[in-house]
């Protein structure tokens, strides 16, 4: 369909230099991200506090400044969405490549040195609130020779799929959790 624009699993430009600067080999699959709903439902709320000044509010200097923060709060999100959405991780034969927005991170396989998971649960007073699932890549940067750690969280499809298949090409086994849904 003309005009739509969806992405696709071919690599970006960028992308592709990046792996041909660092050998990272022949491209094999592209896994995407998803927008977070945390931030969704925020905007959500923001939208309908707009709206809600549009047709209500105050016709004075404090709710013209709700209304345009709350859009250019909403617009920026939006923008962030469809970088991050746009992007994605990059697996070639020898490495990987993660691009969101400007950010540009290339791993090869050999590089990575261990592959932690890692649960945060948050409360409110004593009420479970939520938790966040993280897993952390350690590596040997090429440009510094330090040990640099890289996370990458649930945002990314299949995540868990993603990790198990990282350990099985670096050969690094993952520590801590492996299931993000685990308790």
């Amino acid at each position: 369909m003309a005009g739509t624009s969806k992405p696709t699993d071919t690599p970006a430009p960028r992308v592709l230099a990046r792996a041909a600067r660092d050998d990272l080999g022949e491209f094999k699959q592209r896994v995407g991200r998803r927008p977070g709903f945390g931030g969704a439902a925020a905007c959500l709320v923001i939208l309908v506090v707009v709206m809600n000044f549009l047709v209500n509010g105050p016709e004075n200097v404090w709710g013209r400044g709700v209304v345009v923060v709350g859009l250019l709060i909403v617009i920026t999100w939006g923008y962030v969405w469809f970088q991050r959405t746009r992007g994605g991780l990059y697996l070639f034969s020898e490495g990987f490549v993660d691009a969101a927005g400007r950010r540009v991170i290339s791993v090869a396989w050999s590089d990575i040195r261990s592959i932690e998971g890692q649960k945060t649960q948050f409360a409110i007073g004593s009420l479970p609130a939520g938790s966040a699932f993280v897993y952390e890549v350690a590596f040997i940067g090429r440009v510094s020779g330090r040990k640099v750690v890289w996370r990458f969280n649930t945002t990314y499809r299949n995540v868990g799929e993603l990790t198990g298949l990282i350990s099985r090409r670096s050969g690094v086994p993952v520590t801590g959790l492996h299931d993000p849904h685990q308790l």
